[in-house]
């Protein structure tokens, strides 16, 4: 089977891409009885394999969801180096919860970690630079001056 999505040769029993994690259409040829096992279904190792890469890209959507939330806090403090992070962060774990069907538990709650820690690193950013340019406006001799102690530092 191909990946309609990024091209990859996928194995026929995948549901999703092992590449890109895009969910994979399915086409039953031989459906299997309905009464065959009353109830006693064991997973084989392809459908385990694919629920752990599942968990694991839930586990680290999660992980980059929780950086992303405590980096756009501590942004703040950083002047907005870790409020890059943090937007790095939330992409990143978007990412990894594409290839999480969106039926999956808990996987609304990663996304909404994710989506949270890049809104809210993108309005530190914002309120950092509007503090910047208004401190620019109101005090321009403070800026010069600081200017002028780095040219001082770069003619010793």
């Amino acid at each position: 089977m191909i990946c309609k999505a990024c091209g990859e040769v996928v194995p026929d029993n995948s549901l999703y891409c092992p590449q890109c994690g895009v969910p994979l259409d399915k086409v039953d040829a031989d459906p299997a009885p309905a009464s065959g096992n009353n109830g006693n279904y064991k997973a084989t190792n392809n459908d385990q394999e694919e629920m752990a890469f599942i968990q694991s890209r839930l586990n680290s959507g999660r992980l980059y969801g929780v950086i992303s939330i405590v980096c756009s806090i501590l942004g703040l403090g950083s002047f907005g180096a870790l409020d890059i992070v943090a937007v790095i962060c939330g992409y990143l774990g978007l990412k990894q919860l594409k290839a999480v069907p969106d039926t999956y538990p808990d996987k609304h709650t990663a996304v909404t970690l994710n989506r949270a820690g890049i809104i809210c690193s993108a309005g530190f950013i914002i309120l950092i630079g509007l503090f910047v340019l208004i401190a620019l406006l109101a005090f321009p001799w403070i800026f010069a001056s600081i200017a002028g102690f780095f040219a001082g530092l770069l003619m010793i």
